[in-house]
């Protein structure tokens, strides 16, 4: 018996161990350029997606949180959240950290990305990505 229960905390151990958050932190689907389909008034935003950094391009207040030309670092996590923060120090030399969570989904061919961010006192906006 203490062998039955010795071998089921083995493979609990072993089946944990594989389920270790870092190997889904930089997806290779994720990875590219992306370019937005769906704001005809504003240029389109870009996102180019490289190992640990998310770089926008043509960023505007219509497009929050992509407000500005910027970087920040990303994971993914397994439950298809993309978390983005980014850190800076502003001009007085303080220290400022931005952190957001957005859902995200992609088309079958994964040819099509959308991003889903919920704000704090507004309705969620959607984002929809063309491979590039």
């Amino acid at each position: 018996m203490k062998l039955f229960r010795l071998t089921i905390l083995l493979f609990a151990a072993v089946t944990l161990s594989a389920c270790n958050p870092e190997d889904y932190q930089h997806p290779d689907v994720l990875k590219g350029i992306w370019v937005s389909v769906a704001n005809a008034k504003d240029p389109a935003l870009i996102l180019e997606i490289y190992d640990e950094t998310l770089v926008v391009k043509d960023g505007s207040w219509n497009y929050r949180p992509f407000t500005s030309d910027e970087e920040w670092d990303y994971h993914m996590d397994r439950d298809s959240v993309l978390h983005i923060s980014r850190y800076e120090y502003d001009s007085d030399g303080d220290y400022t950290e931005s952190s957001h969570v957005l859902d995200l989904s992609f088309s079958n061919s994964f040819n099509t990305l959308t991003l889903y961010y919920k704000p704090l006192f507004s309705s969620v906006r959607k984002y929809t990505f063309m491979r590039r």
